[in-house]
């Protein structure tokens, strides 16, 4: 028999065909089995393990908020006074889902006839008058991270109340707390001239920390 005879008829051998078939056959089931195994004893996800994402620290409640407990009794996270913003200003807290504002990122800009209040169908902001009896902080300025001293005041003309002012004989930057409302604009203005802002503002609870 010649070479090429035998090559065909070795290769043509059907015991040899079914042989090779069985064993691919284990050798992939075996792998199956394999994988099923490892899939079945991993571990499973506890959605309760989950880390938790911190909250943005910083936030203040919007115009016309009532004292934080009441507030938080009050306040349904309806959502409402965050749609009515015209400036996107305000924002629900990741860990509350009440509504809040972070100054250093958008400032309260005290809008007319305050729509964010007129919202509220639960008291949890209740009706002011004017500007003034806005209460949501107290600005507080850092004198060594003030850039006063080389010329800075940025902060002093864009002020809605009038509540900061430059010293000149001293060259730094006071904050008049009986007009200060907190509104923030002055922390965000702050923070785009410099590097980093030099006024931050606290609610007025935690003011006199």
């Amino acid at each position: 028999m010649s070479e090429s005879d035998s090559s065909k008829g070795t290769t043509n051998d059907p015991d040899l065909g079914r042989r090779n078939f069985l064993r691919h056959s284990a050798v992939s089931l075996g792998a199956t089995v394999q994988a099923f195994v490892k899939h079945r004893d991993a571990p499973t996800i506890d959605e309760t393990q989950k880390p938790i994402v911190p909250e943005k620290t910083g936030w203040l409640r919007p115009p016309g908020a009532v004292d934080e407990d009441l507030f938080r009794e009050r306040c349904t996270q309806c959502g409402d006074c965050i749609d009515a913003c015209p400036h996107d200003a305000i924002e629900q807290l990741a860990v509350h889902e009440t509504p809040g504002i972070f100054p250093g990122e958008t400032p309260c800009q005290l809008c007319d006839g305050f729509p964010c209040i007129e919202a509220c169908e639960t008291d949890a902001l209740v009706p002011i008058t004017n500007l003034y009896e806005v209460r949501m902080g107290i600005a507080k300025v850092s004198q060594k991270n003030c850039t006063a001293g080389n010329g800075c005041n940025a902060c002093v003309p864009k002020c809605p109340t009038g509540a900061i002012a430059m010293d000149f004989s001293a060259f730094i930057v006071a904050v008049d707390e009986s007009l200060c409302v907190g509104c923030g604009v002055c922390q965000y203005i702050c923070g785009t001239v410099n590097d980093r802002s030099a006024i931050r503002v606290v609610p007025r609870a935690m003011s006199s920390i």
